[in-house]
């Protein structure tokens, strides 16, 4: 299994885990599920393709929560929460 696949095993199982105790709408699961992975990849791109995420990614990499919402689409909006969650729960060291 490659890196791509472990992660998004991962991202997955966090997400659903997520659900759990958070509203997750069952259409959002596969892009929050692609998005999470991006996430990652760009915060630790040892373990990712060696390209970074687009906007939205960079400025939730870069703490600034203003440049989060501005560039967050309707779904990603909602979600903020589990990607800050997803990336202080992460450890490539464990991967």
């Amino acid at each position: 299994m490659d890196n791509r696949e472990k992660l998004d095993e991962y991202v997955g199982n966090r997400l659903e885990s997520y659900g759990d105790t958070n509203a997750l709408n069952d259409c959002d699961f596969e892009s929050v599920k692609n998005m999470g992975v991006s996430v990652l990849e760009t915060k630790f791109p040892d373990i990712g393709p060696g390209y970074g995420g687009g906007g939205f990614v960079d400025a939730i990499l870069s703490n600034d929560l203003e440049g989060t919402f501005a560039r967050a689409d309707s779904t990603n909006r909602k979600y903020v929460l589990f990607y800050l969650q997803l990336l202080n729960s992460f450890s490539p060291y464990n991967f």
